[in-house]
Parts: structure tokens; sequence; C-alpha cells
């Protein structure tokens, strides 16, 4: 009998293993070219998550597939395509960027393949869209939260708005903070426009300077912002600055303002000395950290939480590579405890806190937590 049971147990466990399979999530990301940094550290922190958690409930094994869109928009495309019909991926998590996630979202709506956008904060990402979700806010709140920040806490009530007009996440987060700074009191009394890649903004800091102004916001990526910190120290501009989630989403930043970057004011996504609110966020910092000795960065916390949002939602299917009940189970997130804090989805959108940085010494130091 002792014999009968155990070859049962064998046998069931051979039939497990059977069943078991791979499931595949794509992943696009820029790992190199002019936003390279983004995708590495948004890498990081996504292949931890896997390592931390890479089976299903039904023990099928989760396969992350990479592609590097080289920071473009044609490649991000390519990417999807590739992906989809190739790779034949449930799910995909990318592309970063706005203007690279929004190259791709008609490929994975038309294939009905569901998209989780770590960091792709412009409005237009999830519009009118039923197959693309953000597990970040969007430039709506971000803008807002600008806004509020600079009259109520900076008390500044005129403001220069420096605005990239290569990116669609610039210009979205622009628009928003105009109107609510505007509507809160405030003068926007010169708007200049930068485009990605420039390097000499002496002249267009030199115009700024003669207007003396107090505060300076700026929603620009991370390589022009330490340039323009750099060069304003030089010309002496003594104006505080207010900066987003993409001013410090790249060491470069820090490595090119140096010192000149010190007192600088940002909005954040995520800051790895805010109150961790879920297990999963102790979890997460305490291991990240302790493998890396770095904090957690919050491109690579929120492609985790992309991640945990997903194998969430497929661990609620049947059958965890139907993308379309993926994809219905994504969309309904309610209360998701993940690795940078609660997670709830509204039409896509994730309705969560923003945090307030200021650059201490060199570093982000947490200020306060702002909530939707």
């Amino acid at each position: 009998m002792k014999k009968i049971i155990t070859l049962g147990v064998a046998t069931a466990m051979m039939a497990s293993l059977a069943i078991a399979k791979e499931v595949k999530i794509g992943v696009i990301l820029p790992m190199s070219g002019p936003i390279g940094g983004f995708g590495q550290s948004a890498h990081k922190g996504l292949t931890f998550a896997n390592e931390m958690n890479h089976t299903l409930k039904n023990g099928d094994t989760v396969k992350l597939v990479l592609v590097d869109n080289k920071s473009d928009k044609i490649e991000s495309a390519n990417a999807a395509s590739k992906l989809i019909s190739d790779d034949k991926v449930t799910a995909i998590i990318g592309a970063l960027t706005s203007t690279n996630t929004m190259a791709m979202t008609k490929i994975a709506e038309e294939a009905k393949v569901p998209v989780v956008a770590p960091v792709a904060t412009n409005i237009l990402v999830t519009k009118r869209k039923d197959y693309v979700s953000r597990v970040c806010f969007s430039d709506a709140f971000q803008g807002t939260v600008a806004a509020n920040f600079a009259i109520k806490e900076l008390k500044e009530k005129e403001a220069v708005l420096i605005t990239d007009v290569k990116l669609d996440y610039s210009i979205g987060i622009s628009k928003v903070f105009s109107t609510e700074y505007k509507k809160l009191g405030g003068n926007i009394v010169q708007r200049v426009k930068i485009n990605s890649g420039d390097t000499d903004f002496k002249a267009m800091l030199s115009n700024i300077k003669a207007l003396n102004p107090k505060l300076i916001f700026f929603p620009i990526y991370s390589a022009e912002a330490g340039l323009i910190a750099k060069q304003a120290k030089q010309l002496g501009i003594t104006a505080k600055f207010l900066g987003t989630d993409g001013m410090t989403a790249d060491k470069i930043f820090f490595e090119t303002a140096g010192d000149a970057a010190e007192g600088f004011y940002g909005t954040n996504l995520f800051s790895s000395d805010a109150p961790k609110t879920t297990d999963l966020s102790k979890k997460y910092d305490k291991e990240f950290t302790a493998k890396y000795n770095e904090p957690v960065h919050p491109f690579g916390v929120l492609s985790a939480d992309s991640y945990n949002v997903i194998i969430n939602a497929m661990n609620q299917c049947k059958d965890p590579t139907n993308s379309i009940c993926v994809n219905e189970k994504i969309r309904a997130t309610k209360n998701f405890q993940g690795a940078s804090g609660i997670i709830s989805l509204e039409e896509g959108d994730a309705v969560r806190s923003a945090v307030i940085n200021q650059i201490v010494n060199g570093k982000e130091k947490f200020l306060t937590l702002v909530n939707p």
C-alpha cells in the first residue's frame, strides 16, 4: 500500500511538472541611446522583481523577453510587433517614456495584448485605450502637485517655464502646471522652449537672468536639466528650480550639475526614503539595497510593480496566457500591495501619491508626500 501511495504522489508531481509551462512577458526599454540610463535603472528593478517571484500559482514560470528600443519611438513600435508576433508574449512592460510608449500602444491595442507602463505619465498614454494601463500617476496630477507646491510651499507667484518641445512628457506637464499655477494666482513671466539634445543654454539663461526670476519650473530630462543647472550657476542665477520625475531619473544629472543642483526641488513618482506602506515595499527595499548597495530607483521599483500587477492578474486567470483575461484583471486592480506602495487603477490610470524631494548634499532628500 505504501509503495502505491508513494507511486501515486510521484505520478501526480510529474503530471504537475508536465502541465507547467513558460509564460512570456515582453519588456521594451531604452537600454542604449540618449536615455539609456533610464532603461538600465528600470531593468535592474524589474529583473529583481522577477527573481523574487518568477512562478505563478499554477506552477508556470514567467520569462521576461527584453528588447532595446534604443531610446527611439520607431524602434519601440518595431519591438512591440516582434514581441507580439514572434515571441507570443501575453503582456508587455514599457516603453518607459511617454513618446515611446505611445508609439507602440496602437499595435498592442489591435492585438489585444495588455501594456503596463511603469513611468509614462503623459495624459494621452491611456486615453481612449482599452489595453494600456500604467502604475504611475499622470501628468495631470504631477503638474497640479508642482503648481500647488510652488504657490503654497515655496510661496512663489512668478515663474519662468522651460519646456522641451520634443517631449510629449514635457509639453503635457507644462500645460497642466501653467493652467493650475494661474488658477492659484501665479504668473508665468516667460515661456522658453528647448529641444532634447541641446547643450548650450547660456543665451537662453542670460535672457532669463535679466528678468530676475524667483522660480524656474523645468519638467525636462536629466541630461538637459544637469546642463541648465551648471550653466545657470555659472551665470549667477539664484532662482529656485523646480523639476519633475525626469530630472533626477539618471545619474547623469548629478554628474553634470555637480554642486550647481544643490537646493533644487522636484516632484517624483517614488522616494526610497518615504514611509513604506506595504509588506512588499519593505521586503523589496531591504533585499534590493542588500544586493546592490544602492537605494531603490523610482523607475526600477515602478517597473517592478508593472510586473507585479501583471503577475497578480495572471494568477486570477484560468489560463494565464489569455491576454484578454489578463488585461481585464489588470484594469480591475484595486488596493494592490505593491513594491512602490498601494496601487489602484481607474480606466488604466493609477491613483497614487506623489513625493516632493530636494537635492541636499548631492542627493535627493524626501520632503513630503502628496496624496491624490
